[in-house]
């Protein structure tokens, strides 16, 4: 228990220790060489851009954090518990989640906002429900589970790509969201 919660403090405070290795004090609040007068990125150390993100990005890189992280869980899960059709799903919801869960932590991190590392009390519980099943029982609760959660995420990374205010995170939704589709569709064919 100690060394998880070392390990919990740790993550938390290197980021923070990181992003307070520059001040963005001497940065002006608008660029007066555009006739807009936007606000000029921001700049780590490293040289990553940390530009402003709205609260629709902000909102999006949580949500799609949390649930990026609940389907590779509830992907292991299926693997170790569903049909054979029902595994080929979970084993392909693990690589693709696991592949843009990686992507969003390492943009939402340079952007100056982590995504979250853990998944959310709702997605918890879901998880937990799934675990006391077996045999057709817990293939259709995963399936409806996963219909429901493509479906909405599908909504999420599309209002991301609408209306979200940084270039970069749209642009990320846009990659991801035809992997989100064609997950949404195997699900539908099982």
């Amino acid at each position: 228990m100690k060394k998880l919660l070392l390990a919990t403090a740790m993550a938390v405070a290197l980021p923070a220790a990181a992003f307070a290795q520059y001040s963005t004090t001497n940065v002006p609040l608008t660029d007066p060489t555009t006739k807009s007068g936007a606000s000029p990125a921001l700049t780590s150390p490293g040289g990553a851009m940390t530009g402003k993100l709205n609260a629709q990005d902000k909102a999006f890189i949580h949500a799609a954090a949390i649930g990026g992280i609940a389907e590779v869980s509830d992907g292991q899960l299926a693997e170790q518990m569903g049909d054979d059709s029902v595994k080929q799903i979970g084993a392909r919801m693990v690589t693709d989640h696991t592949k843009a869960n990686d992507q969003l932590a390492q943009l939402s991190q340079q952007l100056g906002d982590p995504a979250p590392t853990q998944t959310d009390a709702k997605h918890l519980q879901m998880s937990r429900s799934l675990k006391t099943m077996s045999g057709s029982s817990f293939d259709t609760a995963y399936l409806k589970d996963q219909l429901t959660a493509h479906e909405k995420t599908i909504a999420l990374f599309k209002k991301e790509i609408s209306g979200g205010g940084n270039a970069r995170l749209k642009s990320f939704a846009s990659a991801t969201l035809p992997v989100l589709e064609e997950h949404l569709s195997m699900i539908k064919a099982a």
